[in-house]
């Protein structure tokens, strides 16, 4: 008898490891479904931090060039100054005369360019800088029509890991007063079903896959034993209905 005892004690103690596992499990599944929530967010946020680095990108390209042909048309503006100066000293004789002209309508020329190409770039500095400012009001508008969201699924996972931390606590407890061997036993089986491990046997057959328990371990289930189902791998045992009813009969 007090085996009996024994071994149904360590029967509800393995079951109370199997509720809280279920429970634990159901507490991880609600915490894997924020998952979605937070990718689209972040999704959705990295397009437009992207759209900004881009944009900070040009304009530090577009810059780095305005500065190069700011330092180029300053560069064909003191050459074009000199041809100025060369072609104003009217005591020059006129072979000189024609070069300094010659050297001149050249420094106009390029001139003209650079200050052209200077230009065309600041136009295109104004207009990437434009499109920085764009960008980082996009991703500021993000932010805030995020805000709100982003506090409500943070909200939820701090609560949940909250109970998962607790729903481990009792799991810890209930599990120190299964028999080590055959919390092992349950735990091998759990880990590789990912779903309940203990399943009370149904008119002699496993309650996981129906199969029929061999007609000599039938007795041992009946005095409070726990198997394991031939078939599917699960611990089986004998719920107090089925052992009422041989007694009875």
């Amino acid at each position: 008898l007090s085996e009996c005892v024994a071994v149904n004690a360590q029967l509800d103690a393995l079951l109370a490891v199997q509720r809280d596992d279920d429970v634990i499990q159901g507490i991880e599944a609600r915490i894997a479904s924020l998952a979605p929530r937070l990718a689209r967010l972040d999704a959705e946020r990295q397009t437009a931090a992207r759209a900004v680095a881009s944009a900070e990108a040009a304009v530090e390209r577009e810059a780095e060039r305005h500065v190069h042909l700011t330092a180029r048309a300053q560069d064909f503006r003191r050459l074009h100054e000199r041809a100025v100066s060369q072609a104003e000293q009217g005591h020059r004789a006129a072979q000189a005369m024609t070069a300094a002209s010659a050297q001149l309508d050249i420094a106009r020329r390029a001139l003209g360019d650079a200050e052209s190409e200077q230009n065309a770039s600041a136009g295109r500095l104004t207009t990437v800088r434009q499109a920085h400012a764009a960008a980082l009001e996009r991703l500021e508008a993000v932010d805030r029509a995020q805000e709100g969201e982003r506090a409500s699924v943070e909200a939820d996972r701090d609560a949940l890991a909250g109970e998962l931390a607790g729903a481990r606590t009792h799991r810890a407890a209930s599990a120190g007063e299964v028999e080590p061997r055959l919390l092992l036993r349950y735990e091998r089986v759990r880990a590789r079903r990912r779903s309940q491990a203990v399943y009370p046997v149904r008119n002699f057959s496993c309650g996981s896959c129906d199969t029929a328990v061999a007609t000599q371990r039938r007795a041992a289930l009946l005095g409070g034993s726990i198997d394991v189902c031939e078939s599917c791998g699960v611990l089986l045992y004998a719920p107090p209905a089925a052992v009422a009813a041989p007694a009875l009969g």
